[in-house]
């Protein structure tokens, strides 16, 4: 998992993946030697070793993290983030990466429940999305069908059902936070992840780690898709960047015509965790 935050909001998001993922190494490296993680009842580790310990309890007591920043305050090199769950003082570093400094966590327990992850365990439901159902959009010249969300998974998958037209190309991008799983389901496209270049067809499965920089390309009779993000929430990028559907086809060319917005497109990307490379 790669640590470094490009953004205080990609910093947030990083710190809860470490949590959901219990990635003690990944979660020290996204602190500044000197700092301190503090919960909301007095108990404080300072430094990164301690605060991988500390957070190794936590994880023993069933204790889990859910971020969100709602919040950023940020001057110059310095940003004050306000989540769900917790404030974090964060600081930007000269190799341009965003790091923590403080952190101070609210993980009490709601009167009744008795830990987090137990709650959200029982909270969870048998779901299903229906072959018309999902919430369908058009992202750029694609149509995009949310079919699984974050809240229906607790924050651990998202699935994206994406139609693209003949010919249709991504600009290279990056993830930092989550893991792409592409399912083909008709049609073909030709992958580029890293140094790789991949030429898929209807029931092949290609896997893009995060942090390496991709793209595709599809071929000549369009495709299907799915996309399968690790941990979930990349359907918030997929609305933010899109309009809902008018019907569930393509996106008539007088819809998608024009060059998109793509200070809009870059800025969306990195408050999710994404970096548009070209």
């Amino acid at each position: 998992m790669d640590a470094r935050a490009h953004t205080p909001e990609e910093l947030e998001t990083l710190f809860e993946d470490a949590f959901v993922l219990r990635d003690r190494a990944q979660l020290c490296a996204l602190f500044d030697a000197p700092a301190v993680m503090a919960r909301g009842d007095g108990d404080e580790a300072r430094g990164p070793e301690a605060i991988g310990r500390a957070a190794s309890d936590l994880w023993a007591g069933g204790r889990a993290y859910v971020g969100g920043a709602r919040r950023v305050l940020q001057a110059d090199d310095t940003a004050l983030v306000v989540s769900i769950a917790g404030i974090h003082v964060a600081r930007r570093d000269r190799d341009g990466a965003w790091r923590l400094a403080i952190s101070l966590l609210d993980l009490s327990d709601p009167p009744g429940r008795e830990n987090d992850m137990t709650d959200s365990a029982q909270a969870l439901a048998p779901a299903m999305t229906a072959s018309h159902e999902g919430e369908a959009r058009w992202w750029f010249d694609c149509l995009a069908v949310i079919r699984v969300t974050a809240e229906q998974t607790g924050g651990l998958l998202s699935i994206v059902e994406i139609i693209e037209p003949p010919g249709a190309a991504g600009p290279l991008h990056v993830h930092h936070r989550e893991e792409e799983t592409f399912w083909i389901l008709d049609g073909d496209v030709t992958f580029e992840i890293g140094d790789a270049v991949l030429h898929a067809r209807a029931g092949d499965v290609v896997v893009g780690p995060r942090g390496i920089p991709h793209r595709y390309t599809v071929g000549d009779a369009g495709c299907r898709m799915l996309f399968l993000m690790t941990p979930g929430g990349f359907e918030g990028l997929v609305r933010e960047m899109s309009v809902p559907a008018g019907s569930r086809t393509l996106p008539p060319a007088s819809d998608v015509g024009g060059e998109p917005d793509w200070q809009h497109v870059a800025a969306v990307a990195r408050a999710h965790g994404c970096e548009l490379l070209g």
